[in-house]
Order: structure tokens, then sequence, then C-alpha cells
């Protein structure tokens, strides 16, 4: 089995740099690209590079005041801006990255006078049936042609 470059790579990024601890099937083709390619070589020793650094970088732990130094600061923000309808709005749009904002708010108007319009219509309904009109309706049922029903 031949190995190219780009299995190379892959192999590299899943096993590691230490191609003696691959496993069986691929480490003998492996070790055979590695010996007839100057470039995989060069890409070894870059990655063995990269997990020395990975190895010789510490980690801190963070200080005990930390979560109380976050808290204090959200709490020091404050928002000099007045609370309005039109504040509330802009930052609707502002927090959901809405990206055009000028037809996100026709939508909305839009939108608003549609609810407005449903609003209006069932609060005052123009084709009402009035009470005279329903009387003439239930008396036009029951006298058909002059006969009772």
């Amino acid at each position: 089995m031949r190995m190219d470059p780009k299995q190379f790579r892959e192999y590299v990024l899943i096993h590691g740099t230490d191609i003696l601890g691959w496993p069986e099937d691929i480490r003998t083709p492996g070790l055979k690209a590695l010996e007839s390619s100057l470039e995989l070589q060069a890409l070894l020793e870059d990655e063995e590079r990269f997990e020395r650094v990975l190895k010789e970088r510490r980690y801190e732990d963070p200080r005990p005041e930390l979560a109380e130094c976050i808290i204090s600061a959200s709490r020091r923000k404050k928002d000099k801006r007045p609370h309005s309808i039109v504040v509330f709005f802009s930052d609707l749009f502002w927090e959901f990255g809405v990206p055009n904002r000028a037809l996100t708010a026709f939508s909305v108007s839009l939108l608003i006078a549609l609810i407005l319009g449903f609003a209006i219509g069932f609060f005052y309904p123009s084709g009402a049936i009035s009470s005279e009109q329903n009387q003439i309706n239930l008396e036009a049922f029951l006298y058909c042609e002059g006969d009772v029903l």
C-alpha cells in the first residue's frame, strides 16, 4: 500500500507525529512515504514543533476573585439611554443582527398595521347584521310564499 501526502497529513493529525505508535497496517507505508519525500519530512518536523509548544504551554489557574470582578463589572454598566419603545426595538434589532434595518422596520410597521386592522375590524365590525335585519330574515324564513311553516 502506497501512502500519498494527503493521507500522510491526515494520519499525522489523527495519530500524532510518532510514526512508530501508529497502527501496524499504516505504520510501514507511512515510514516509506516519509523516507521518500522531503515535503513530508518538513511537515513532520513542523507538527513535532507544534506538539512541543502545546506540551510546554502552562495552564494558569484563574484568580479567586475573577468571578467577583466579572459580576461587579456587569453591575457597574448602566444604560444611560432613556427607556422608550424606539430604544427597545433598536436594541432588539441590534441583538438579533438584522442585516437590513430599514427593511426590517418597514416589515414590523406593516405587521403592526395588520394587527391593528384586525383588532379594529373585530371590535367595530362594519358588516354586522342588525336585529331588524335578523327579524326580517326570520320572517322570510317562516313565511314562505304566504304559507306558515
